[in-house]
C-alpha cells in the first residue's frame, strides 16, 4: 500500500516524484511534520542540500505539480485523438507546406515615415544644447 496525502480534495501518491512548473523534481523525504504534512525535498542533480518543504507550501509556491512516471504506449494513444486514424483516412491532415502557409503571418508593408513622424533630435530640445555645453566646458 502506498503512502498518500489528500490536499484540497486531491489525493497525491507520495511514493512517486513530482515536477513543478519549472521542471524541478520533488520527492517525499519519508518524513512528516508534527501536523502530519509530508516533507518534500528537491531531488535534482543540482541540489546538494536535503532541505525540505511541506507539501502544501510546495504546491502553492511551485505548483501545480505533475507526477513523474514512465509513460506507456497506452498513455500516448490516450493523448492522441481517438479518431486519429479516421481523420487521416478522411484526408483531413494538411501537408507541411499548407501548414507553413497557414501559420506564417501575412506581411504588411511598413508605413512610410516622414520627418513629422520622427521624434525631435535631442539637440533641438530646449536646454539640451546648454547642458552639453556645460559639461563640455568643465562647468561641473
Amino acid at each position: 500500500m502506498s503512502e498518500t496525502f489528500t490536499f484540497e480534495g486531491i489525493e497525491f501518491d507520495l511514493e512517486i516524484a513530482y515536477r513543478d512548473v519549472t521542471g524541478v523534481e520533488w520527492q517525499w523525504s519519508g518524513e512528516r511534520t508534527p501536523e502530519g504534512l509530508p516533507l518534500m525535498w528537491e531531488c535534482s542533480h543540482k541540489s546538494l542540500s536535503r532541505s525540505t518543504i511541506t507539501f502544501p507550501d510546495l504546491y502553492w509556491e511551485h505548483g501545480p505539480l505533475i507526477p513523474v512516471r514512465e509513460l506507456s504506449g497506452e498513455d500516448f494513444r490516450a493523448a492522441i485523438d481517438p479518431n486519429y486514424a479516421a481523420t487521416v483516412a478522411a484526408g483531413y491532415v494538411e501537408s507541411s507546406a499548407a501548414f507553413g502557409v497557414r501559420i506564417t503571418p501575412a506581411t504588411a508593408p511598413a508605413p512610410a515615415l516622414t520627418a513629422h513622424h520622427l521624434n525631435p533630435s535631442p539637440m533641438e530640445q530646449t536646454g539640451f544644447r546648454r547642458f552639453l555645453n556645460s559639461i563640455a566646458g568643465g562647468n561641473r
